[in-house]
């Protein structure tokens, strides 16, 4: 990542950072709701100026691209959790109890392999079964998601906007991406 543009941001104030954090924390824990219908692939999205992006997320950018104007962090694993804890300040960033002991969190655990066809071991197929469907369909090719469930994908993306009267408005916004899933504690 280059350093010259790290260099060209303007200095935030820590309260302001911890009250960025703050919105963070509740864009998300909005997100954890209550019934198994609402489980799944959630999106925050928050306008944020690339000067807060580097104040919170410094030290954790995976991916740059000048170009498209996107910085990406990607976290995974066991110690996601804590990672992103020590990020916002905050022990329960990423979980919501409700009632009869229901909790809604969201999900950072190392997820299987995408590209895993658990039919395919175990059944064999004949050869030339196999090559007569080759012959009749297409082969497919799988591509990686963009994010795995157990993965928390953060992005910070410039978007432009047009208007007739031809003024250019550029805009960064915080994309949050994440799994969430529900548990009941007994």
């Amino acid at each position: 990542m280059p350093t010259t543009l790290n260099s060209q941001l303007d200095e935030i104030p820590l309260n302001t950072i911890n009250e960025f954090k703050n919105i963070l924390v509740t864009e998300i824990r909005k997100k954890l709701t209550l019934g198994f219908k609402s489980m799944g692939k959630k999106l925050v999205t928050i306008p944020c100026p690339e000067s807060i992006f580097f104040s919170v997320f410094a030290g954790h950018i995976h991916y740059y691209s000048n170009v498209k104007g996107i910085y990406r962090c990607i976290f995974r694993g066991s110690d996601a959790y804590q990672v992103l804890r020590e990020i916002f300040n905050s022990n329960n960033w990423g979980k919501k109890n409700f009632s009869q002991n229901q909790q809604t969190y969201v999900v950072c655990i190392d997820p299987i392999p995408w590209n895993c066809d658990f039919q395919n071991q175990i059944e064999e197929i004949d050869p030339l079964e196999k090559l007569l469907q080759a012959s009749i369909t297409k082969h497919k090719i799988k591509r990686r998601p963009q994010f795995l469930r157990g993965e928390i994908l953060i992005e910070c993306k410039k978007k432009t906007f047009k208007e007739i009267n031809g003024n250019i408005n550029k805009v960064e916004y915080l994309y949050i991406n994440f799994y969430i899933s529900q548990s009941i504690n007994l």
